[in-house]
Parts: structure tokens; C-alpha cells; sequence
């Protein structure tokens, strides 16, 4: 089995599982991104139509209505160093 990487924010879909898994360096960042690709988003709607003004964006539904397969999403990214940061 690998060793985790420390300074990298990741998402998987999990076979085994059966779900998605986020692997994080902070728990803020993991429920971030989890949050924003997996769920519910609402979006407020120009037009106005009492009582509904929000439209309901979910990306992996999405993403499954226009063909993807959802269980080879992978995403990572990393955390920019230190030296980075001072720039």
C-alpha cells in the first residue's frame, strides 16, 4: 500500500466501497471539495418564480447525464510549498 501524500487534497471514487473518498491535508479542504463535487448546489435563478428562485446544480449528475463514468473519477492537487507562497 502507498504512503499518503501529506500536502495533497485527493478524491476518489472507491470500487470497493462503493462511494467516494477524500484523503486531505487539512478537514476543511477535504469538506471543500467533496462538498462542491458531490452535492447539491444552488443556484439563484434571474427570473423570478415564487416560490421557487433557486435551480438545484448537482455535478456528478451531471456529469453522469452527459456519459462520464463516475467511477474513474480522480482529482488531486497540491499544496503550493512554502518557497511558493513567499513569492
Amino acid at each position: 500500500m502507498g504512503k499518503r501524500n501529506l500536502e495533497k487534497l485527493s478524491l476518489i471514487y472507491d470500487k470497493r466501497q462503493k462511494d467516494f473518498v477524500v484523503k486531505y491535508p487539512l478537514r476543511c479542504d477535504g469538506a471543500l471539495i467533496l462538498n462542491h463535487l458531490v452535492s447539491d448546489v444552488l443556484k439563484h435563478k434571474v427570473i423570478k418564480e415564487y416560490p421557487n428562485q433557486f435551480d438545484v446544480f448537482n455535478l456528478k449528475d451531471e456529469l453522469e447525464l452527459r456519459g462520464y463514468d463516475l467511477s474513474t473519477l480522480k482529482f488531486s492537487i497540491e499544496l503550493k510549498s512554502i518557497e511558493e507562497t513567499e513569492k
